[in-house]
This record gives structure tokens, sequence and C-alpha cells, in this order.
């Protein structure tokens, strides 16, 4: 019977034992984080992932302003001497005149018809600067003279009439400078003012209007 207590209480010490030996502490606190690793190899980044889906447009945004007119389809010509060749002719309400031409290819039908002709002059009793046609003028022993146009296909005619006789007959030549400006049927509407307006502008304003350069 002592023998088999011996025994017994053996067993149970192992057992407490055991027990003590497999049990599980507390888990402890974090360790500090550890210091960043090397770069890799050549020290380059891995490759670049592919490209995304391009996103939705966004909304239209708003019309802007009509800008204004543009003067493209106004013709002029460079300033132009005096071709000389008058002759003596006869022009209706005018009487008896001095003529001559200056070409104007680019002057056409429509242009005749429905468009708008500004004509300048400068030299001699204008002191050179431009002045519109017809242009008039008092001359001693003679009266008022005038320098005027009348517009064809492809040519301007210039006369120089003396509008107190009605006869300039055998008279003097003029001897400066002409310059044509052509504003076709619709364009001149569009730069805000009359024909009338337009030709009594000085001519430095018509070239800023219809961005011409004055010389």
């Amino acid at each position: 019977m002592r023998k088999f207590t011996s025994l017994s209480l053996l067993l149970l010490a192992i057992t407490f034992i055991a027990v003590n030996c497999t049990k599980e502490g507390p888990e402890g606190p974090a360790g500090a984080t550890g210091p960043q690793g090397p770069p890799g190899a050549n020290g380059s980044t891995g490759p670049a992932g592919p490209t995304g889906p391009a996103g939705p447009a966004g909304p239209t945004g708003p019309v802007g302003p009509q800008g204004p007119a543009g003067t493209a389809n106004v013709i002029y010509s460079a300033w132009i001497a005096d071709p000389g060749n008058y002759i003596d002719s006869t022009i209706g309400l005018l009487g008896s005149v001095r003529r001559t031409i200056v070409p104007a290819a680019t002057l056409t039908a429509a242009i005749l018809n429905q468009g708008t002709i500004l004509m300048y002059l400068r030299g001699g009793v204008t002191n050179s600067l431009p002045v519109i046609m017809p242009y008039q003028f008092f001359f001693a022993g003679q009266g008022t003279l005038s320098i005027g146009f009348l517009p064809a296909a492809s040519k301007i005619i210039v006369y120089i009439a003396n509008l107190t006789t009605g006869n300039y007959t055998a008279g003097l030549g003029w001897g400066g400078d002409f310059r044509y400006i052509l504003i076709p049927g619709g364009v001149a509407g569009r730069s805000g003012y009359s024909i009338d307006q337009i030709k009594a502008m000085p001519y430095e304003k018509v070239c800023k209007l219809f961005k011409i350069p004055e010389n």
C-alpha cells in the first residue's frame, strides 16, 4: 500500500511539472521598426504599370463672342503716279474737261454695281496730304476747279473740270499721285459705318478702319 502511494505521488508530480512547463505566458511588446533595406540592383525602379483608360470628355465650354468683321475683301492700290496724257473730252453736267485713265484691273462689274469706290489724290494744291476725290479748289484767273473720277470696268477715268465756266479745254494736267480703294458690297456695312460716313472720314482713319497701309 505504501509502494502504491509513492508511485501515485510521483505521477502527480510529473503531471504538475508538465502542465506548468507547457503553459504560454503573456505576449511581449512589439519591437522597433528595422532600418530600410538597400535599393534594388543598379538603383533602378520597377517597370511602369500599364496606362489606365482615358477619362470621359469634359463639358463643352460656352461659345465666345463673335470677332470683328475682317477686311480681306477690300482691294487697294499703291500710290499711282499721274499717267499724264490728258486729252479734251466732254462729260455731262461738267462740260468740256481734261481727262486721263488710271488702270484698275481689279475693278469688276460686281464692285461697280454693288460696292463702294474711294479715290484719293495727293500733291500739288493738296500740300501733299491725301484728299478724297472729287476735290475742289480755287484757281486764280479760272475759278473753281474740280479733280474727280468716273469708275468703269478695269479702269478709272480721272478728269479736271472748271465748275465756274464749264470749259477746261487745253488746260493743264494734274501731275500728282492717285490711289483707289475698292470695297465690295456688304463689307462697308459690316464696318459699322455708312457709305457717306466712310467718305467723310479723313484718309488716315479709312486706312485704319480697313487695315490698309497709308503708303
